[in-house]
């Protein structure tokens, strides 16, 4: 009788989350969040949109899901089962016209539907080379494109298996390329530990992909792929320190713990203009304080850094996200009883930006002597903008300490000798009166009336030169 009322509980949660109309969702800086009215059944896992415009979810059941506008009016409000069942719930998935590469975790599947029911009859297998047993954390995920045309994905770290396995198991914890024709798979970089977030940049190729924070690793990372590269984390298959010869890597960038704890999916804002002034930016999930950040990358002297914020939060568990052509961006957030012990449940958003952005920090930059802040519009007040004593910097940096995490040490509080207008539009520059010191984050905060975001977090690895 307990387990019945159990249910009928977990059933009547799940019913009143589900929402009849279109939910308006949080503001930020210009842009707005809206819940589409989909059952809160649909667990996205994965997400991609056809060159129609077509969003496909991956669902944590192994579906793959069509979003449909059953009633015309531009919001998508039901969906159609294009595929199922896949072997576990897929966590990685792009769109190559009206097929689907979907990362499962025993295989790169291509789904086709070649009759045209709208339905995915073919599946190919393009690769199954890893090793997968019953655990629960044999993901594999991705998908990113590399300069050659092949894919990228992970099988991640097998660290947390009872006992080492038989079997294909080392290419657990490795980024591997994997040839479109022949499924023939190259190990490109070792020592990734849980990299759920992969994209590529349209402009020049570059992969990056996010990785979590845990054992061995101080925070969640903003990576970029190098081939030959170790990213510091070792599967049963590794030696612990790694492979012979590999150098102590940097994470480009490193986002704060605990603001960020679980940092997933993330993708290029790469929309033609679409999407406002965050164009060009890296945005991305955070499912365990519910909200989406984003991230700017500038390359100083060939080394990649930049700087995260915040974006929205109230968001469920943002887990991954997809760039529609005309600039929405849809984020896929679930909740479920092992990632948190709450009732298992989803959401999909769509966030558009509205023409009108607000006052706050759009991008920090590294200078010789400090920083460029480059704000959404002009400052309301001017004069108060270019007054030092309205900006506040501190740096500091994480030493792993063998524990789960490492808090940040060497704390120090800088201070802003002067404020400039800065080269760029609505931009100011600060000048620090100490140096900079390079493996250091850099949290910069603008006491400014209106300014939504007033903060930045800058990873600094090079000092511009003058």
């Amino acid at each position: 009788m307990k387990s019945s009322l159990l249910g009928l509980a977990c059933l009547a949660f799940a019913l009143a989350v589900v929402p009849s109309v279109m939910a308006q969702g949080p503001e930020f800086s210009g842009y707005r969040a809206e819940r589409l009215p989909l059952p809160a059944d649909v667990l996205p896992s994965c997400m991609a949109v056809r060159p129609d415009g077509t969003l496909a979810v991956g669902s944590m059941d192994g579906d793959v899901l069509l979003l449909v506008d059953s009633d015309e009016d531009s919001i998508p409000d039901s969906y159609h089962r294009w595929a199922g069942t896949l072997p576990h719930w897929p966590l990685g998935m792009i769109a190559e016209g009206d097929d689907l590469i979907v990362a499962t975790r025993s295989a790169l599947i291509r789904l086709s539907d070649t009759d045209g029911d709208n339905w995915a009859d073919r599946w190919l297998t393009i690769t199954d080379e890893w090793d997968v047993t019953r655990d629960h954390h044999d993901w594999t995920t991705g998908i990113a494109r590399w300069a050659d045309g092949s894919y990228v994905v992970s099988p991640v770290t097998d660290d947390v298996r009872e006992r080492s396995v038989e079997g294909r198991h080392h290419l657990r914890g490795k980024a591997i390329k994997v040839d479109p024709e022949t499924g023939s798979v190259e190990v490109l970089a070792q020592g990734l530990r849980y990299p759920t977030g992969w994209a590529t940049r349209s402009t020049d190729g570059l992969v990056v992909f996010t990785d979590n924070q845990g054992q061995q690793k101080t925070n969640c990372e903003i990576n970029v792929l190098r081939p030959g590269q170790w990213y510091g984390y070792p599967s049963q298959a590794d030696p612990p320190s790694g492979p012979e010869g590999a150098e102590p890597y940097t994470p480009n960038i490193l986002i704060p713990y605990p603001w960020a704890r679980s940092v997933n999916g993330l993708a290029f804002a790469e929309t033609g203009g679409h999407f406002g002034p965050l164009e060009g930016q890296l945005v991305l999930c955070e499912y365990n304080n519910r909200f989406i950040m984003r991230a700017s990358l500038e390359t100083v002297d060939g080394e990649v850094q930049g700087a995260c914020y915040p974006f929205l939060g109230n968001l469920l568990g943002p887990l991954t996200l997809a760039f529609a052509p005309d600039g929405t961006l849809y984020v896929g957030s679930i909740r479920e009883p092992s990632w948190g012990a709450e009732p298992e449940q989803g959401a999909i958003y769509r966030v558009r930006y509205t023409g009108e952005p607000d006052f706050g920090i759009a991008e920090a930059t590294a200078e010789p002597d400090g920083f460029t802040l480059r704000f959404f519009t002009d400052p309301p007040d001017p004069d108060l903008a270019l007054d030092p004593s309205r900006y506040s910097i501190k740096r500091y940096h994480h030493v792993f300490q063998g524990s789960y995490h490492s808090p940040p040490t060497d704390i120090e509080f800088l201070s802003v000798a002067s404020v400039d207008p800065g080269d760029a539009p609505h931009s100011v520059r600060l000048t620090l009166r100490e140096p900079l010191i390079p493996g250091r984050i850099y949290e910069i905060r603008a006491d400014l009336p209106g300014a939504e975001p007033d903060i930045a977090h800058y990873t600094l690895h090079r000092i511009p030169q003058p």
